[in-house]
């Protein structure tokens, strides 16, 4: 077997499919019985007999071929589990965003319910002269210009807007002022 680690080490092809064929089995058997699914022994093997290959320079004549295949066997099905674990974590990570994501999609859109339904009860210029100075960040200036009326009337609108809503809904309008 010295003489397969001396040809592998040089690149010689057929050197490695002879040993390729005299060990698949034992690595897929041994793969099988750690992972228990054929599909996933079977890549683990291939990947061992790549490793082997992308690796020949590595091998030593110290040692056997069939321990140094082993070896990078080993390897290469704890790398294996290590990424499973860590696909599984970032799987649940992700899960756990989207559950989160999609709560607050919810939160925001009842909030916006309740907030079309106490913006119905405010007169129609109020309301909008409100929906721009809060919701979109108008300051009373733009908001006079955009509608033909004075500064003056924008504050007007905006006070008794406060107080109508501060008292009909007070948690809501808490709410509101900290958009």
């Amino acid at each position: 077997m010295s003489n397969y680690i001396q040809e592998i080490k040089q690149g010689n092809h057929l050197s490695f499919e002879i040993v390729f064929r005299l060990y698949h089995k034992k690595v897929y058997a041994y793969f099988f019985k750690k992972t228990l699914c054929q599909d996933q022994a079977e890549e683990l093997t291939q990947m061992a007999f790549i490793k082997l290959w992308r690796f020949k320079h590595t091998l030593t004549e110290d040692f056997t071929l069939d321990i140094q295949l082993f070896k990078i066997a080993k390897t290469t099905l704890l790398d294996y589990f290590k990424k499973a674990a860590n696909d599984e974590k970032n799987l649940k990570i992700y899960h756990a965003e989207r559950v989160e994501s999609i709560q607050n999609v919810a939160q925001s859109y009842d909030n916006k319910q309740q907030l079309e339904v106490v913006l119905d009860c405010l007169p129609p210029t109020r309301k909008q002269v409100f929906v721009l100075n809060r919701l979109h960040g108008y300051s009373y200036k733009e908001i006079a210009e955009k509608l033909s009326i004075s500064p003056r009337t924008v504050e007007k609108h905006i006070s008794l807007a406060i107080k109508q809503l501060g008292y009909l809904y007070f948690p809501l309008f808490l709410l509101l002022l900290l958009m």
